[in-house]
């Protein structure tokens, strides 16, 4: 159970965290566009995020292995938001 779980959040978080490095390779040289970007991309992750924990409670019948999935999914979601903050202050210092 937990194996999987952390299979999930770390496909997840690698795929998202893939595509937030693409954008914001696209429009680090705009200082607008750029703090623009931050705020969608945190959006659109936190929807995502939402979508997958969705999907993933309609698939799965046992109560314990949701449970398990959500605690674990949510750790690797604040991780990588916390890795996220950290990179965009940091970017935006320069």
């Amino acid at each position: 159970m937990i194996t999987t779980s952390i299979a999930i959040s770390v496909v997840y978080t690698i795929l998202a965290t893939l595509a937030f490095v693409a954008g914001y390779r696209a429009v680090r040289h705009s200082e607008r566009a750029l703090t623009l970007y931050g705020l969608v991309a945190m959006a659109l992750r936190m929807l995502s995020a939402a979508l997958v924990v969705i999907i993933f409670l309609f698939i799965v019948e046992d109560t314990t292995f949701r449970r398990t999935f959500i605690i674990t999914f949510s750790v690797f979601y604040l991780l990588m938001l916390i890795f996220d903050v950290w990179f965009y202050i940091r970017s935006q210092k320069k």
